[in-house]
């Protein structure tokens, strides 16, 4: 499934027209869909190769390559990269245009070493053909954090750094048409913006029955794929399973951890960095504020819809499925806490809301910075300012039948605690408003109150 990719294949179309030689650094989530987007783009392309990178050493990568049947590359039975980068030139021997080279989960080919990197950048120095390098990655905090300095010098060769988005969630709209407004945002938390997970969703059939099909049924692929696929990138998944469901279990911070699991703080922040590494696992940063003596710090959180999910909802009860139906499961232990769980999801559907209201100059501001404010006694769920640090702050209520003039009143209270001056307060509230809110819009001309039907 490839869909809301537009702008995506544009921007590799105008790499392959720029001049000369070019690498990209592409990364994403796994499941985001970067392979799938790398092969809608190569169906345009003359002149391609792309290569799957495993997580071996780099023997036994180079070796496999140089015995793949089909992959038509002249190689020796147990080659050098430079051998490697040899045989690609003399694949595109017949080629007059730029061709295209991918590498599919590149980090593992420099776990050990840089003689990836740098026989690559030796060969564009010396090749008299043209290259665009596309380097895949599913490790975010690798890329972000640690790559350059992994590579040294050989990163001022890298053209520029791609990171592939999840979808939207007016994606997932358009895609799951069979779901209500609710259940498309329930759906949305649940599986993300991950085009992988959502095809295990049957599109035709109701949100609960997906729930219950597709999750819950003894026999449904995504029943352990939380597990599994942490399990796939890691090892030692006892440690990360305990961490895992403390984390999808309001235990966020160090002290918390370490009270649940009695793991030493420096074997949990080493545990944390690796599931940070593949993007399972967060640390979340508050705005800077004069408040700051009233932020909170070091909160972790998992940032994968799906893994948050299993943790929270099937890892503690699922050998209970052996003896019970999926509907008796999904009734005792996900349907009660669905709601609050939704509602940790909703400010991303309303922060999709006010970014294309800023893309539209709709908004009384156009900002040009947002993040939250995570204060000691509550959170201001986006703080935005523009050149001129006028501010817009925003508060989402998912969980609460209706957002009432006190909520407003309590984000007021945050605003102060953060030293904030807010000029724009944007309430959202998916349950309604009561009469002193509407009340509070028709005296304070700068608050506006968003429903549901208006996302």
């Amino acid at each position: 499934m490839l869909i809301g990719r537009d702008a995506e294949i544009n921007v590799l179309n105008e790499y392959a027209r720029r001049a000369g030689n070019q690498v990209m650094i592409m990364y994403g989530l796994n499941g985001v869909g970067k392979s799938a987007l790398v092969r809608e783009f190569l169906r345009d392309i003359d002149h391609s190769l792309m290569l799957d990178c495993k997580q071996v050493y780099e023997r036994e990568q180079l070796y496999q390559w140089s015995n793949v049947s089909g992959l038509g590359l002249d190689l020796p039975e147990y080659p050098q990269y430079s051998d490697l980068f040899t045989a690609i030139d003399g694949y595109f021997a017949e080629s007059d245009s730029k061709n295209v080279v991918v590498f599919d989960e590149f980090q593992y080919l420099l776990k050990y070493s840089n003689d990836f990197t740098n026989s690559l950048f030796d060969f564009l120095t010396m090749t008299g053909k043209q290259y665009f390098f596309i380097l895949v990655s599913s490790s975010i905090e690798w890329v972000e954090n640690s790559m350059v300095s992994k590579i040294g010098a050989r990163a001022r060769g890298i053209s520029g750094f791609f990171k592939v988005k999840e979808l939207s969630f007016a994606d997932f709209r358009s895609y799951f048409t069979k779901f209500r407004y609710d259940e498309c945002v329930t759906g949305y938390a649940i599986l993300g913006g991950i085009p992988k997970l959502w095809n295990y969703f049957d599109k035709n059939k109701g949100f609960k029955d997906n729930i219950l099909h597709n999750i819950l049924d003894p026999n449904a692929p995504l029943l352990t794929y939380g597990e599994d696929f942490v399990a796939s990138e890691l090892r030692e998944t006892s440690v990360y399973n305990t961490i895992l469901w403390a984390l999808a279990n309001d235990k966020k911070k160090l002290n918390d951890l370490y009270a649940h699991t009695q793991f030493s703080r420096a074997k949990i922040s080493v545990y944390i960095k690796n599931l940070m590494e593949l993007g399972f696992v967060s640390k979340a940063f508050s705005v800077d504020t004069e408040g700051r003596e009233n932020t909170q710090k070091g909160v972790y959180d998992i940032c994968c819809n799906f893994v948050n999910f299993a943790y929270q909802f099937l890892f503690p009860y699922r050998s209970e499925l052996q003896f019970k139906d999926a509907t008796q499961y999904y009734n005792e232990h996900i349907r009660g806490g669905l709601k609050k769980y939704t509602a940790k999801y909703f400010p991303a559907i309303c922060k999709e809301y006010l970014d294309t209201q800023n893309s539209l100059s709709n908004l009384p501001i156009k900002y040009d910075r947002m993040g939250s404010w995570i204060g000691k006694a509550g959170t201001i769920d986006f703080v935005c300012r523009d050149a001129g640090d006028h501010t817009l702050i925003a508060l989402c209520n998912w969980e609460k039948p209706m957002m009432r003039f006190d909520d407003y009143e309590w984000l007021m209270y945050c605003a102060k605690q953060a030293k904030i001056n807010a000029d724009y307060v944007y309430l959202f509230s998916a349950g309604g408003f009561d009469d002193g809110l509407h009340f509070a819009v028709s005296s304070k001309k700068n608050i506006k109150l968003i429903t549901l039907d208006e996302l």
